[in-house]
């Protein structure tokens, strides 16, 4: 997972740059919709659950949601999904990842020791100063990657946090006559070792679901239905308000984008796979008892992701088929 967290973070350092999260007048509303995606599920989740501190441990679970899938389905099936609604999509899921970052930080990090972070701040300020010369040393910054991964084990901070350290402090401007950033140039080459190799990796050990010990019992308990909600109902109902209340303090779409265009992008926003089953682990580590409860939880990730996408490849298609109708009739 640290090699997907630093695609993460080289994609949030040249977003920051030079993509939406650069103009804050275009990213004020997804920024603000992506808190509300948050707020929203976290708080369903932990008003239900939260007179058991066991469960309610979990309310992190039904928060965070996948960049690719989203984006990948919203441009299958919409050919809006090329301008203004993919680059909505985008700042939101890229600021949601953001607030995910900082709840694994946060809420699942106990620092144990503080030399480490001593050794773990001097790897960073020397991948800073390595990543920047003319021709990196690849062995060296390697190796400091490395340390700096362990570093943050033995601080008691989750160490998939430390790719996106190294890639928040990599250059995302060109530089020595170089025609891409090296952020911009780095995430071209790692991404498809993260999306085919450390996905999907992660996924066979962590999606391992034992479907023979998940009964009805299950099925029905607090934790599978609030983390079903949360993705399918509370997390696009959370995107919803928050712009509508950026809208009613003078904030404006982007021209083009329509609200019922938006229902569909806030939609597929419940579909969280990867970062879900990662916060399913840590929330429910601690006890035997609590392993089952992160069993049933990522089984309510699953369904509650593939019921997102459903729902919003529904309204995305409907929203597509309404406006042919409408240009046929003009």
């Amino acid at each position: 997972m640290t090699l997907f967290f630093l695609v993460v973070g080289l994609d949030l350092r040249q977003e920051m740059a030079t993509g939406f999260l650069s103009d804050p007048k275009k990213a004020t509303v997804p920024v603000v919709a992506a808190c509300g995606g948050v707020a929203v599920p976290a708080l369903i989740f932990w008003t239900i659950n939260s007179s058991s501190p066991e469960l309610a441990h979990g309310w992190t679970v039904p928060t965070a949601t996948d960049i690719a899938f989203p984006i990948t389905v919203l441009t299958l099936v919409s050919r809006r999904g090329s301008g203004e609604l993919r680059a909505f999509l985008m700042t939101l899921a890229v600021v949601d990842d953001i607030i995910g970052i900082g709840l694994i930080a946060i809420v699942y990090s106990h620092l144990t020791s503080p030399w480490p972070v001593f050794v773990l701040a001097a790897c960073l300020l020397s991948w800073f100063l390595l990543i920047r010369m003319r021709r990196p040393i690849w062995p060296l910054i390697a190796a400091i990657g490395l340390i700096a991964w362990y570093a943050m084990l033995s601080a008691g901070v989750h160490p998939t946090l430390s790719g996106v350290a190294v890639g928040l402090l990599t250059p995302a401007r060109p530089a020595f006559r170089e025609m891409t950033s090296r952020a911009e140039c780095y995430r071209g080459k790692l991404s498809p070792w993260s999306a085919m190799l450390a996905l999907p990796v992660f996924a066979f050990f962590a999606m391992g679901i034992p479907l023979g010990g998940i009964g009805a019992h299950e099925l029905g308990s607090t934790v599978f239905l609030v983390i079903l909600i949360g993705l399918v109902v509370g997390k696009p109902l959370g995107i919803m308000l928050a712009a509508r209340l950026c809208t009613a303090v003078g904030l404006s779409l982007d021209d083009g984008m329509r609200w019922r265009d938006l229902l569909g992008v806030a939609q597929l926003c419940g579909i969280g796979f990867t970062v879900l089953f990662l916060m399913a682990d840590l929330a429910f580590s601690h006890s035997a008892q609590s392993s089952q409860y992160a069993d049933t939880a990522k089984l309510a990730v699953l369904i509650g992701s593939l019921i997102s996408c459903l729902l919003g490849v529904l309204i995305i298609s409907a929203n597509r088929h309404a406006d042919k109708r409408h240009t046929w009739c003009v």
